[in-house]
Formats: C-alpha cells, structure tokens, sequence
C-alpha cells in the first residue's frame, strides 16, 4: 500500500505541474498588444506658390500678401516660405519688374484667393519682352522721294517734315537696328543722325534726317 500511495502522490504532482506549466503558456500568448502611435498632429498651414515662364533676367521680386519679397532668379518653380492658415486670403503681386538684360513686362494670374486646406501651387506669372516701335523725325524735306529702310528692309516712304513710324514693326527691347535713307527726293541731299528722344512711350531708336537742297548743308 505504501508503495502504491508514494506513485498516486507523485502523479498528482506531475499533473498540476503540467497544468501550471500550461497556464503560464496561455498567459504569455495572451499579453496584451502595445497600443498604435498617435496620429500626426493636422496639417493647419500651407505654401504658396506656382511657375515662372519667358523671365530674361533675375530682377523679378514676388511680393504674397504685400510682403514676403521672393526673389525669382529664372523660370520654373517657385515657393513662397511663409505658411498660411487654413482659410487666410492669399495674394500674390509682382513688386519689381525686370529691366536687365532687357525691359520686361510681367502679368500674374490665378494669383488670389483663400487657403482651403491644401498647398496653392497654380499661381501663374509670365514674362514678356518690352517691344516698340521704330521711328524718327524728317526736317527740311521738300518734294516727295525721301525713302527709309530698317535693317536692310522694311522701307518707309515718307512725304512730309515730323515724326515718321515704320509701319508693321517692332523690335524686342535690346535688339540691334539700322535706319538707313534708301532714295532721296530730286534736288535734295539728306542725312541720317542718331538722337535720344522719342515722342512717346512706346517708340524707341529714334533718328534725325535732316533734308536740304543739293549743295547746301
């Protein structure tokens, strides 16, 4: 009998160690998952900005809100660096137009309007170079004949004294000319001087001929 006590006690034992063993297997498998990492805080402030296209120079200043200068130094992409909340007004102006290499003209569109929650990235500003026409003042003319020419072509005939426009012509701002006296009226000899007024703002290269009988100066 002692015997067979001794082996139920020591199986009783083994049993429950078993079932102890088992118990902290189920409690390791069942360990609670670590919660995720909080979202991203919102995003409440966007960037301004868009494209340059036909700029010449590196004069351009960008001008958001009245402030906020951003120089361009050539075309492509842009980004003003100050943010804007959600729901501000934005603005975008040209505050300094280019004039070096050559005199441009710069428009701005799809430049306004209110942040609504996303980056504004279609503000559109081309540039353009200044064109003008070609002119001069005729004295001293009598008769008719005078003929002018510019750059090898575009011939002007010119029938009285004052200002005078070579008609269907403008030259980009920088671009080299020639004015030069084709024919001359009978009994008359003229001469072509170069001089720096022009009788408006829209014409450039001016050029003084001066008429006078033959034989005379």
């Amino acid at each position: 009998m002692m015997l067979k006590f001794t082996y139920t006690t020591h199986a009783r034992t083994l049993i429950a160690l078993i079932a102890m063993l088992a118990g902290c297997g189920e409690n390791e498998e069942s360990s609670p998952t670590p919660p995720p990492p909080p979202p991203p805080p919102p995003v409440t402030a966007f960037t301004v900005g868009g494209s340059v296209t036909g700029l010449a120079s590196s004069e351009l200043i960008l001008q958001l809100n009245g402030a906020n200068d951003l120089i361009i130094g050539g075309n492509g992409r842009f980004n003003f660096p100050n943010k804007l909340s959600k729901g501000s007004t934005y603005s975008v102006a040209i505050k300094t137009i280019p004039s070096v290499p050559v005199k441009q003209t710069c428009t701005v569109s799809q430049g306004s309007g209110n942040i609504s929650g996303a980056a504004i990235n279609n503000v559109a500003v081309a540039c353009v170079t200044n064109s003008y026409a070609v002119g001069g003042k005729v004295s001293g003319l009598s008769g008719k004949g005078l003929a002018l020419q510019l750059n090898g072509a575009n011939d002007v005939a010119v029938v009285k004294n004052g200002n005078f426009i070579f008609p269907g012509v403008r030259l980009p701002d920088g671009s080299d000319y020639s004015v030069a006296i084709k024919a001359t009226p009978a009994k008359q000899q003229c001469r072509i001087e170069p001089i720096n007024s022009a009788p408006d703002n829209d014409t450039i290269n001016i050029v003084s001929v001066s008429c006078s009988k033959k034989g005379r100066r």
